[in-house]
């Protein structure tokens, strides 16, 4: 199965922002962010259906909209994570995924990722 994930993936650990309410400090995810999973997941939701059977083998090719420096193993994370909550991956932990190459290029018009989902 190939997957393509419109916009710039954002990095998920990276993405986070530290507030106080009620004297205490909290840890929330960027608006930003939580905006790219619900609209990706929505997506992923509409044009795919069903978990595969047993371990899959996923590549990653992410290209990016500027030379900023961003982890791509960041930027797999967060794809992991919509695949889990559009319910395309069972789960992403070693009994059901083994990573793949990731890679990332430069690309201004048209950020995206690129997945390659394989069954073992």
């Amino acid at each position: 199965m190939e997957i393509t994930l419109k916009g710039q993936t954002p990095a998920h650990k990276n993405s986070k922002k530290i507030t106080c309410r009620g004297g205490r400090p909290r840890m929330y995810t960027k608006q930003k962010v939580k905006d790219w999973q619900n609209a990706t997941i929505e997506e992923l939701k509409l044009l795919y259906k069903g978990t595969p059977d047993g371990k899959v083998e996923i590549d990653y090719m992410f290209y990016v909209q500027d030379l900023r420096r961003r982890d791509t193993d960041n930027m797999v994370c967060q794809v992991n994570d919509v695949l889990v909550q559009a319910g395309l991956l069972e789960d992403d932990s070693w009994k059901h995924l083994k990573l793949g190459s990731a890679d990332a290029e430069l690309d201004r018009e048209n950020p995206r990722a690129e997945i390659v989902v394989r069954d073992m």
